[in-house]
């Protein structure tokens, strides 16, 4: 049985987050309902505009919404990466997406694990890569998720409703989620950066279409073989 402290510290990270977002919400006037609208439009171009209209507060604006779209858990945020480009451009829009990637992901793993999991009460046992990752020590822990971070496309909320169901800590979470969604977030903005101007470069395009396969394909082998590993062990 867990202790009450370890019941209640996890609560008051999660707490204090909430409350951090709720008190920036209001001192920048953020419009929550813009927010949430956006995050399940998947429209480049309306969350383009939104978040350039919300004028200073532009970046946590687009910050929210990467936080909302990871709560939904099923909208890929990869239109939210080409409207960031579009707003900042290619490397503004790039530390932009990663950053919002991490909070967005962070706050999800929280209210997964904390909240949903709990009352929903989510068997898990015998979910191939849950077991894989719960047999493993903290540091493969990190590089299971780090690797699993690094394929491009795949919804980030997937991924942060699996880590909260395994037995991952926290911090461990956030560093394998900065770690693998740097690489992933870099070939996603090139990717989105050549589509929208398409007409300056078809090579790069292919190149990077080519990349994000062959990524997305070694990610997946890379996957099978630790949990064939674990396995045999």
């Amino acid at each position: 049985m867990k202790s009450s402290t370890g019941i209640k510290k996890p609560l008051i990270i999660l707490g204090f987050t909430l409350i951090l977002f709720l008190t920036t919400i209001f001192l920048w006037d953020i419009n929550l309902s813009a927010v949430v609208q956006t995050a399940a439009s998947g429209d480049i171009q309306s969350a383009a505009r939104v978040i350039a209209g919300a004028g200073t507060p532009a970046i946590l604006m687009s910050i929210y919404i990467n936080a909302a779209i990871s709560v939904m858990g099923v909208v890929p945020s990869v239109f939210l990466t080409g409207a960031n480009v579009l707003v900042f451009g290619l490397y503004e829009g790039f530390l932009v997406s990663w950053t919002g990637e991490v909070i967005g992901a962070t706050v999800s793993f929280m209210l997964y694990r904390w909240g949903i999991k709990s009352a929903a009460r989510i068997p898990t046992d015998r979910w191939k890569y849950i077991k894989t990752v719960n047999a493993l020590p903290g540091i493969k822990q990190i590089y299971f998720l780090t690797i699993l971070r690094m394929a491009p496309f795949v919804p980030s909320g997937l991924i942060n409703l699996l880590g909260s169901l395994t037995a991952i800590g926290l911090w461990n979470f956030i560093i394998a989620t900065t770690i693998g969604k740097f690489p992933a977030l870099l070939l996603e903005t090139a990717f989105i950066y050549n589509l929208i101007n398409i007409n300056k470069g078809y090579i790069n395009l292919g190149i990077g279409v080519l990349v994000a396969v062959l990524l997305y394909f070694d990610v997946k082998k890379e996957l099978d073989r630790l949990s064939k590993l674990h396995q045999n062990q």
